[in-house]
């Protein structure tokens, strides 16, 4: 996909998303089917949504390493967590698209791509990018033809990009990552300490 053609249907969708300032994160998550990569077994839970690019250093950072840190918090048992890809550039829209595909393999292909961060972003070429980020998905099971229909699937594609134009125009997405805790936003990557801290308050309500 040509980067201008990408530019063209952003504006198309920025035309047709919804802008309503009364619009709650739990809408857009049920409007929009999203699943949570992580979902609480628990009554008393926090939902967090991150807006990430794959191609974000400060993103790969909170997957690598603040997030594992709340795995390994008290807290973590109550998290609902969703991710919401949010892609920067071209080769960040790619990894979103293999990412989509299947949604079995999505939360491995997300781990891989991160914990693969400064060998894909560091590729000698475009070409080298592409075949590392199917190589991803790939060897999480996702079949050779299943990749290639995914890649040719316009209106998926549409639909990865309607989110993004609605997470600017909804919830004020500028920059990844951002977060929303029960609603309440928070920009870039923090401490886990700073997480922990926002998710035991949202508990506590």
């Amino acid at each position: 996909m040509r980067i201008i053609s990408l530019i063209l249907v952003w504006g198309v969708l920025f035309l047709n998303s919804a802008t309503s300032k009364d619009y709650e994160y739990k809408q857009y998550i049920d409007d929009n089917n999203i699943k949570p990569l992580i979902e609480s077994l628990e009554e008393n839970t926090v939902d967090i949504i991150e807006f990430s690019s794959f191609s974000c250093s400060h993103c790969a950072e909170f997957h690598n390493q603040t997030l594992q840190e709340l795995k390994e918090s008290s807290v973590y048992k109550n998290i609902n967590f969703y991710l919401i890809d949010f892609p920067l550039n071209q080769a960040a829209f790619y990894a979103t698209i293999v990412a989509n595909c299947n949604e079995g393999i999505r939360p491995s292909y997300v781990d891989s791509v991160y914990e693969n961060y400064d060998v894909w972003t560091k590729a000698n070429s475009g070409e080298e990018i592409i075949e590392l980020l199917n190589s991803y998905g790939l060897q999480h099971g996702l079949g050779d033809e299943e990749l290639q229909s995914c890649l040719k699937d316009e209106d998926s594609h549409n639909r990865l990009l309607s989110l993004q134009v609605d997470a600017q125009n909804i919830f004020g997405v500028e920059s990844t990552p951002t977060f929303l805790i029960n609603g309440e936003k928070v920009q870039g990557n923090r401490p886990a300490s700073e997480f922990i801290k926002i998710i035991k308050k949202k508990l506590n309500n």
